[in-house]
């Protein structure tokens, strides 16, 4: 998807989504927009709901922790290089329970490559 305009997101949802059923969202106005143009039942959830799906939870937990890392980080350096934090982000995300375990790993990849001498 090139952009995320209204119009872009309804024409995809309008390709790859059924009519009618329901809906759950945080409420996002764009998914209300679709859920209508989809003669939707659309249902706002807010992650600190007792009755919220439990994947309300981590998706908002995922999204805030990524905002302080960027915020964090970020210091106004420019557009171009928000990409890269996000992906530094992603990266220590996926690797936050490998703890004293990153060692190994990184010592493991190193015995496994195949050498690089440096040409003269």
């Amino acid at each position: 998807m090139a952009d995320l305009t209204k119009e872009t997101v309804l024409e995809v949802l309008r390709r790859r989504v059924d009519d009618y059923g329901v809906w759950l969202s945080d409420g996002a106005a764009i998914y209300a927009a679709g859920a209508k143009a989809h003669q939707a039942d659309h249902r706002v959830t807010h992650s600190d709901d007792p009755e919220a799906p439990e994947v309300f939870h981590g998706v908002n937990t995922v999204i805030s922790l990524a905002q302080t890392f960027i915020d964090g980080t970020y210091h106004g350096r420019g557009r171009a290089r928000r990409q890269l934090y996000l992906e530094e982000y992603t990266y220590r995300f996926n690797r936050r329970h490998l703890g004293n375990g990153i060692t190994e790993r990184l010592l493991g990849a190193c015995l496994g490559s195949h050498p690089h001498p440096y040409a003269t």
